[in-house]
């Protein structure tokens, strides 16, 4: 008969009596017999409340992976944390299981639909299909590497490379406190985005000043959608959206994001104290209704408008909205506002979430009342729609107001760079603490966006050379 072959002992841990019987026990690592090549971790681990303790065997391939294996135990006993897995569970969370994780603690966190979409669609169209089938374990930064490398293929832009090394980040993250990797192990080591060239003295962030459109262009834009979108326009597919102008203004001299601008209500404009609140965002999932949504960040604020826009434009609107009549005065407006304002607060409080108030008070879309819709829905604009209209705008302007024709390179978004810059900081002279208060942004996001290092002194410079 054939002797037995034995496993060579390779390590063996401190000496327990932890498991209910009393007897002494060590957690012990067994090299392969002769002949063989999987390495044994053996330890006792409890099966469950009152139960005797178990004999746990994990194998490994290496001995390195072995004496992970080994040091996880030592460390799970020593701080009853979870002992270590077994081989086809540690096989089984592999980097499509991790990005399932990671999609379902973003929506625990609360991130909004369009952020979801941008995270889900980085997953799905560059890492998944490079590395999707690889053991979390078993990632390393060569995996990385071969994501970005297919990401350069499609992403052009420097920020969507940059956006899509961070989601590795924030998946590798995950992988350390789940457990599923070691936190010695860095499978992001080295891997760097190609740095984009930036001006002295600005941030990589820093919106060039050619790429902030001048108040001409913004009335030139916003009177040319009066005119087109106008009671007067001739383009049904333009008449849709009949105060597209003030929605341009709104933009231009409030700086308000899209969703923020669709989201506006009767009840969030403060005529008597000049400016309106911004309290929600329109937010249209994809392949799904559009609903009103919290403002970014959480962050609700105040925006000044000036005087004409909110008498002469949204005043009007609002008479509209609360079904009153056109001759109705600046305090029955008021009166109704705070009326309607009073109405949800009392809805709000018979509500179990405290966070309920008069501005977040869930109202059916097709019920708000909204200053910008689309005529043919009665809710706001699809961005899609809204984007479409106003290129419309623009090739308008382009043909019939050469002067002050809207560059291509700059998109409608960057009505919030004019609002920032040339109306808020230079023509009102607000210090940027206050622009960073009337954008709902953080200071330093701001001083990151618009400030230039030396700037001033640079500007004093050409300003003296120009008369030499």
């Amino acid at each position: 008969m054939a002797s037995r072959r034995k496993s060579t002992l390779l390590a063996q841990g401190k000496e327990r009596r932890i498991d209910g019987t009393g007897w002494p026990w060590r957690v012990r690592l067994y090299a392969p017999p002769p002949g063989g090549t999987g390495y044994q971790v053996i330890f006792k681990a409890p099966a469950g409340e009152g139960e005797p303790w178990k004999r746990v065997l994990r194998r490994a391939s290496t001995e390195e992976e072995a004496r992970r294996i080994f040091a996880q135990a030592e460390a799970a006993l020593d701080t009853e944390k979870e002992t270590p897995v077994a081989s086809h569970v540690r096989a089984s969370r592999t980097i499509r299981t991790l990005g399932e994780e990671y999609l379902t603690d973003s929506r625990a966190r609360g991130k909004q639909p369009r952020t979801m979409e941008q995270r889900e669609s980085r997953l799905n169209a560059h890492v998944l299909p490079t590395i999707g089938d690889v053991p979390v374990t078993k990632w390393r930064v060569e995996h990385s590497r071969m994501v970005m490398e297919k990401g350069a293929k499609t992403i052009f832009s420097n920020r969507g490379r940059e956006d899509l090394r961070g989601q590795l980040a924030a998946m590798r993250k995950l992988a350390w406190r789940l457990g599923w990797l070691e936190r010695s192990i860095d499978p992001l080591d080295g891997l760097e985005v190609g740095k984009a060239n930036v001006l002295h003295g600005a941030t990589t962030h820093y919106v060039d000043p050619r790429l902030r459109p001048e108040t001409r262009q913004v009335k030139a834009m916003a009177d040319a959608a009066d005119k087109l979108c106008g009671p007067e326009g001739t383009d049904s597919l333009m008449t849709r959206l009949p105060l597209f102008g003030t929605k341009i203004r709104v933009a231009g001299f409030g700086g308000l994001r899209l969703g923020e601008q669709n989201a506006l209500r009767a009840i969030d404009v403060f005529f008597d104290r000049g400016y309106v609140h911004v309290n929600g965002s329109w937010i249209t999932p994809r392949g799904q209704a559009g609903f009103r949504g919290p403002v970014k960040n959480h962050t609700l604020h105040e925006v000044p408008l000036p005087k004409s826009l909110m008498r002469d434009e949204l005043l009007p609107r609002v008479k509209e909205l609360l079904r009153l009549p056109a001759k109705a005065t600046l305090q029955q407006v008021l009166n109704a506002q705070e009326a309607e304002r009073q109405r949800r607060v009392s809805l709000a409080a018979r509500e179990k979430d405290k966070s309920v108030a008069w501005w977040n008070y869930a109202v059916a879309p097709e019920d708000e009342l909204w200053l910008f819709i689309d005529t043919e829905t009665g809710l706001p604009v699809k961005p899609e729609m809204h984007n479409e209209r106003w290129h419309r705008v623009r090739k308008w302007v382009d043909e019939n107001d050469p002067d002050n024709a809207w560059p291509k390179t700059i998109v409608y978004r960057n009505l919030r760079h004019h609002a920032a810059t040339k109306w808020f900081h230079e023509e009102l002279g607000e210090s940027w603490e206050v622009v960073a208060q009337y954008l709902g942004d953080k200071l330093t996001t701001v001083l990151n966006h618009y400030v230039r290092a030396g700037e001033d002194a640079l500007r004093d410079s050409v300003t003296k050379l120009a008369h030499r």
